[in-house]
């Protein structure tokens, strides 16, 4: 059996290792209380890398949507080009459609003026006409005149000639 001096060693011993145990225990706690703040902490890393993918999915669909909005505000920019080349165009169009506007106006003013002109003109031709006319008759007239005026200047003489005769034979 055991000597009062090894129960006494094993019991000093005995608490020593109650002690130790106690140490042991609290280590334990402590280690469990650490292992349950690093299991909070992986949850909350696990929450965190979940939030983390989820931002990162989420830049990538707005990269993507970036991508998409620089490829339509490209698209529109050349649509937009092209507008402006076309609205020059018309606007070139539209200037040389006005100028020929204002240069058939111009001809058209220049076309009354001339149809006013030859209008004149054709009444002046009338003119001329009519003088044309008068003056052959006047020509005819005057022709037949000194005709007349030969004739009678002849029917004069011949009448002169006759009272000459007559005075000499009255005279005889």
């Amino acid at each position: 059996m055991l000597t009062e001096k090894q129960i006494k060693q094993l019991k000093g011993e005995n608490e020593l290792l109650l002690l130790q145990l106690e140490d042991v225990n609290e280590v334990i706690k402590q280690r469990e209380k650490e292992l349950e703040e690093l299991r909070r902490i992986a949850t909350k890393a696990r929450q965190m890398q979940s939030q983390l993918d989820m931002n990162l999915l989420e830049f990538e669909q707005m990269q993507n949507n970036i991508g998409e909005k620089q490829q339509q505000a490209k698209g529109a920019s050349v649509r937009m080009e092209e507008l402006e080349k076309e609205l020059y165009n018309s606007i070139k169009i539209e200037n040389r459609y006005n100028n020929m506007l204002d240069e058939h106006i111009s001809l058209q003013a220049n076309l009354l003026d001339t149809s006013n002109e030859l209008e004149e003109a054709a009444g002046l031709y009338k003119k001329v006409q009519q003088l044309k006319a008068s003056l052959t008759q006047t020509k005819s007239s005057l022709e037949m005149g000194q005709i007349e005026i030969q004739n009678l200047k002849d029917e004069l003489a011949e009448t002169k000639e006759l009272n000459i005769l007559l005075r000499e034979k009255k005279k005889q």
